[in-house]
């Protein structure tokens, strides 16, 4: 709290500041026990994604929405059904915990990629442009609509992009615009302190030990008990 105040002649007692006591004690931490920050949470890192498998396709659906979902596929296996563990999580009641499996492959001689999709022995089947499959894989196609379970309809989009000619830039310049927009964040706004005034005051606002308020003024330091005494206009004497 800023030093300079203006002294009202006769109240000199008044400006004396107690000081608040906001040590607490430090908790027993036992062993192999963490305690979260308690004025808030630290930021969790984004995952790596710097092994995972290239995304070669996506699976398209307005049957929930229209908004619309999407859902990417990758080299390799994707699962499909209603598991949260199922790389493709579709919610539905018809769909089972582990509906099928389809597997993008990429191909070295002819170098193509290729995709195939199989039921994995569902209740209510799979079926690609309204036919049904048996257990035997059946390859898919752009544009394939696959359906999962009765009311799931899938719009299939394979992406080779040799093929079509996209290819990865060596000039390529990447910026960290969301670090950078963190640290801006971080030098205009004060560090998180518990005790601090919030920012949107109109006034300079501090706290009282039994809460605060504001007064188009500056409000000081005191304990619950001792209230100041005010005057219309929002000047607070202590």
């Amino acid at each position: 709290m800023s030093s300079n105040k203006t002294i009202i002649p006769g109240m000199e007692e008044a400006y004396k500041e107690s000081t608040p006591n906001f040590s607490t004690p430090s908790p027993k931490v036992p062993d192999g026990t963490h305690i979260p920050n308690p004025f808030g949470t630290a930021p969790v890192a984004a995952p790596d994604r710097t092994n995972q498998k290239p995304v070669v396709g996506f699976l398209y659906s307005i049957s929930r929405t229209s908004a619309g979902e999407y859902w990417p596929l990758r080299i390799g296996s994707n699962s499909i059904g209603r598991s949260q563990d199922c790389d493709i999580c579709l919610n539905e009641a018809t769909v089972s915990d582990q509906h099928a499996v389809l597997v993008v492959r990429q191909m070295k001689n002819p170098e193509k990629i290729i995709a195939s999709v199989c039921d994995a022995r569902s209740t209510c089947g799979t079926m690609i442009n309204g036919e049904s499959l048996g257990f035997d894989q059946r390859e898919c196609f752009n544009g394939d609509i696959i359906t999962i379970g009765e009311h799931y309809d899938l719009y299939f989009v394979l992406i080779d992009a040799k093929q079509i000619g996209l290819n990865v830039c060596r000039e390529f310049m990447a910026t960290n615009s969301a670090s950078q927009s963190l640290n801006r964040m971080s030098q205009q706004q004060p560090a998180n302190n518990p005790y601090a005034a919030p920012a949107y005051n109109t006034g300079t606002q501090g706290y009282e030990q039994g809460g605060f308020g504001a007064q188009n003024g500056t409000v000081g330091f005191e304990p619950e008990d001792s209230k100041p005494s005010s005057k219309p206009g929002g000047t607070i004497f202590m």
